[in-house]
């Protein structure tokens, strides 16, 4: 999915995002605008979303003088789901599908979104999400997919908060029996989750966790690390969370199975292109997508 011109204005609101988030200093905001306007004007529009916001956050970064712009929020979203996590398990293991019951938890999650989004209540969205169903429903595929003893699956995770909600979608997978490792941020962008994010939650102590290589904001397969790369092209099945890993991996030929809340008008034209539905399916107003690539 290319960089298209409403992308230019998501990464306007994006610096606004980040300026209100860590500086009260309406100077230092502005000027956070500024850097973001520079870099609009040599952004290549044939790259993907996540590789120029691979490109723009460590300028932002660096004028903020720190790495990690959004480290508390981070650590408040982790701390947030935490709290959630023992009570949403239950109910997914009362639910009749347990699997099913834990791809919808993993699909709310997705709201937890820095960049695509900038106020929401993650909370009630996780209370409310098995009242909820898929606008695009691709369930029976993946169920097929994971039926057969010793599948090996690669999850790409997104963001930090979210990570809690796919370790427990990654549970139900090993119950039946698949070898899952997690994907990871190789360093900090936005809110998107890194190897700290993933100790701090414990996902490591359920399964392996590794990094991609990159800080992009999505997969850029370009540039990954072989470590990751031979994880990608050895799975039997991949399940990839999240609107940036969609952007940057909606060409790949891979069995991919994209998880996400859609929250951009640009991601709901990209999928409903692919599966040629009407417009008024998805506007990008936070539905739900379980969407099989190869089925």
């Amino acid at each position: 999915m290319k960089t298209s011109l409403d992308c230019l204005v998501c990464f306007m609101r994006q610096a606004r995002s980040l300026g209100l988030h860590t500086s009260t200093d309406t100077t230092i905001r502005r000027q956070l605008l500024d850097e973001t306007g520079r870099f609009i004007t040599s952004v290549d529009t044939d790259l993907t979303p996540p590789e120029n916001a691979g490109r723009l956050y460590p300028i932002l970064a660096k004028f903020l003088g720190t790495p990690d712009p959004y480290a508390q929020l981070k650590e408040e979203s982790n701390a947030l789901a935490l709290s959630l996590r023992d009570d949403i398990r239950q109910q997914i293991e009362q639910a009749d599908d347990p699997l099913r019951a834990a791809v919808r938890v993993a699909i709310a999650g997705n709201v937890i979104d820095y960049g695509a989004l900038h106020s929401f209540d993650a909370a009630e969205t996780m209370r409310n999400c098995f009242a909820r169903d898929f606008v695009i429903d691709d369930y029976p595929a993946l169920r097929q997919a994971v039926s057969a003893k010793g599948q090996k699956v690669l999850y790409l995770s997104d963001n930090s908060g979210e990570i809690v909600f796919d370790g427990l979608l990654i549970e139900q997978l090993q119950r039946l029996g698949c070898h899952v490792t997690t994907a990871v941020r190789e360093s900090p962008i936005i809110n998107d989750a890194t190897l700290a994010d993933a100790r701090a939650c414990g996902l490591d102590q359920l399964c392996p966790v590794i990094s991609s290589g990159t800080a992009s904001s999505g997969t850029v397969l370009s540039q990954c690390s072989k470590k990751f790369l031979d994880h990608f092209y050895a799975a039997d099945l991949i399940i990839s969370k999240g609107m940036g890993n969609f952007e940057s991996l909606s060409d790949q030929a891979e069995p991919l199975f994209f998880l996400l809340t859609v929250k951009c008008a640009e991601v709901a034209r990209c999928i409903q292109a692919k599966r040629e539905l009407e417009p008024e399916l998805l506007q990008g107003k936070g539905e739900m997508v379980l969407l099989g690539q190869q089925l």
